[in-house]
């Protein structure tokens, strides 16, 4: 269907005066003469900085092969660049407006209709504007936009450097003034401080100082007294200034503030301060001699051993080393002398243990001492327990020679086993203190009742048991066994005869302390030197019809006295026992100082029936206590 152009003029459809379909009727505003914007030499580029592409038209008198009637607003679609248009359509002056302003995004290019070109009647038309190139327009743009952006960045790198070598001059000259973080001196915190401020401080401080040594479980404080202590503070302050190193504080700085970099304290080793140095050494001195009071400074199976470990250790032979007073000293003098309030003492400070043994060594000894103590075992009397042999027991038994290996000393034990029979085992002789039935509290000692260990035997038991690691019970062997045992002091007797020589009465007791049997006696004479001995014995003879000689007199070689006697009950060997005395009055055996005058020579006297009775009560081996 054909329409009407712009100039009036009919345009079939389809033929290439139409354009496409979607080609409007709108008319076209002419570019005037003089709105045509400049173009730069070799740069295709309009004056309002609009894209432009070439323009390509077609020979006069014919009409463009691919006109596009252009929609109001609309821009026509690019070209191929470096290929010219079968036709240029007309453009409305908004869409070239529009179009002008568009940015560039592809390969292809817009082209603008210019000020003049040829219509279609092979005529030029004047109201044509030629087409401008958009393409080329933008690559101009890009090109001097590149030179921009690398003149920033060079800017805003100078900038920057500019700034670090400032900040760095502004730390040389800072750290040449203050002191890093964390610095100390003196125990005084100068952090971020000038010497001036440092001095003032150091100064305050050093009014109040006290000193603490301290380390391996010691501790002694000291505090000068007023006047015998002081220090150059601000030349101090300057020195450990100087000492800053401001040309790389980067570095001192980042290790004072993560605490990477050498103590601060150490810096100020260089502190000289006055002080009493006898006071001070009197003064620490004594604290190390207290110390050292309770250890003995050697290795040995006492010191050594660890009870609640039950074995040998380093850590408890350490434990018995002695700190080397001199060292300690040197230690407080050399903190003092560079106003530190603290001096910590460590492993140096010890006196050599065993020759200086290290503790690999010394742990070698303890283990093959541990070797020996594997035994565990209860030794036992009557029945009951006395003694347990275990390690801490045998450490009173092991030595270490100059190698430190240890030996089990045979001598060792036998002392320790006649300390144990003497202090619990043998109760032969030993005072004892029994309740008498009737309320009176007896003590008597003496005499030959009792226990005796065998104490030859019992080592060899030992050694046995050491040997082979035994746990469990070894029952002491004796020489003589009493009917209990009850420990040192303690009463180990069943049935006994009481004979109480103030009262001048004997009494005989079960074992369960039942009053079986009593009477009046006689006892010896003490004033002939004939008392009758004390202590506890038993009974070694029962016999009827007996003849009693008395001790012969060196003079005539006859025996002081022949008595005979129908009942005899001796206990001290065959000399001194119980027996019936006719030849005493009836009447002395109810006066208890009758023996005082008619006493015997050492016996105790019966009445003849009394003694029977008590002859048929007895056996071998009871008990007989004779006392006051």
């Amino acid at each position: 269907m054909p329409y009407t152009n712009d100039d009036g003029r009919q345009v079939p459809s389809g033929s290439p005066a139409a354009g496409n379909r979607f080609a409007r009727t709108d008319r076209l505003e002419p570019v005037r003469p003089g709105q045509m914007p400049a173009r730069r030499t070799g740069g295709a580029h309009m004056a309002s900085n609009d894209h432009q592409a070439p323009t390509s038209q077609a020979p006069a008198g014919q009409t463009p092969a691919s006109a596009t009637t252009q929609m109001p607003g609309r821009t026509p679609l690019p070209q191929q660049r470096g290929t010219a248009p079968a036709n240029t359509a007309y453009m409305p002056r908004s869409a070239y407006s529009a179009a002008s302003q568009d940015t560039y995004a592809g390969p292809a290019r817009t082209t603008v209709m210019g000020a003049r070109g040829t219509d279609n009647r092979g005529g030029t038309d004047p109201q044509l504007v030629p087409p401008v190139d958009l393409y080329s327009a933008h690559r101009g743009d890009n090109d001097d936009e590149a030179p921009r952006n690398h003149r920033a960045l060079k800017i805003g790198l100078g900038v920057a450097a500019g700034l670090l070598v400032a900040g760095y001059i502004g730390g040389i000259v800072a750290f040449s003034n203050l002191y890093y973080p964390g610095t100390s001196i003196a125990g005084v915190d100068v952090s971020l401080t000038d010497a001036g401020t440092a001095a003032e401080r150091i100064e305050s401080t050093v009014a109040d100082y006290s000193l603490t040594v301290s380390g391996l479980g010691f501790e002694c404080a000291y505090t000068p007294e007023a006047g015998t202590f002081a220090v150059d503070a601000q030349q101090e302050a300057t020195t450990v200034l100087s000492a800053n190193e401001a040309i790389i504080w980067p570095v001192k700085l980042i290790s004072s503030l993560t605490g990477g970099g050498q103590s601060n304290d150490e810096t100020a080793s260089n502190l000289t301060a006055t002080y009493d140095k006898e006071a001070l050494e009197a003064a620490v001195g004594a604290a190390v001699d207290e110390f050292n009071a309770d250890r003995p400074g050697t290795f040995d199976a006492a010191g050594a051993y660890d009870e609640e470990e039950g074995k040998f250790t380093v850590a408890r032979a350490r434990a018995s080393q002695k700190l080397s007073r001199d060292a300690v000293i040197a230690a407080a003098e050399d903190a003092i002398s560079h106003a530190q309030a603290t001096a910590e003492l460590d492993d140096s400070m010890y006196e050599e243990l065993a020759g200086g043994a290290t503790d690999e060594q010394l742990q070698a000894a303890c283990d093959a001492a541990n070797e020996i103590i594997g035994v565990n075992v209860d030794l036992t009397m009557g029945g009951k327990t006395v003694a347990t042999l275990d390690g801490k027991t045998m450490t009173q038994w092991i030595t270490f020679d100059e190698d430190l290996n240890p030996t089990l000393q045979k001598d060792g034990l036998s002392k320790w086993i006649r300390q144990l029979a003497e202090a619990q085992l043998d109760t032969v002789g030993t005072e004892r203190r029994y309740t008498r039935p009737d309320g009176k509290e007896v003590d008597v000692s003496g005499g030959e009742y009792g226990w005796i260990s065998n104490e030859a035997e019992l080592a060899e038991l030992i050694q046995a048991a050491v040997k082979n690691k035994q746990t469990g019970e070894i029952e002491i062997p004796t020489k003589q066994e009493a009917a209990q045992y009850n420990g040192a002091g303690g009463r180990d007797w069943g049935a006994y005869v009481d004979i109480d020589i103030s009262e001048q009465h004997v009494r005989y007791y079960s074992a369960d302390d039942e009053l079986l049997w009593e009477s009046g006696c006689i006892t010896g004479n003490p004033n002939e030197n004939n008392d009758t001995p004390t202590g506890i014995y038993s009974i070694n003879n029962l016999e009827r019809d007996v003849q009693l000689t008395g001790k012969r007199d060196p003079e005539t070689g006859e025996p002081e006295y022949i008595s005979y006697v129908d009942y005899w009950m001796s206990f001290i060997g065959g000399a001194v026992g119980l027996h019936d005395a006719d030849w005493q009055a009836s009447s002395s055996f109810s006066d208890p100082t009758a023996y005082t005058w008619t006493g015997s020579h050492g016996c105790v006297n019966l009445p003849p029936a009394k003694a029977a009775e008590l002859f048929d009560l007895l056996s071998i081996g009871d008990c007989v206590i004779v006392h006051y």
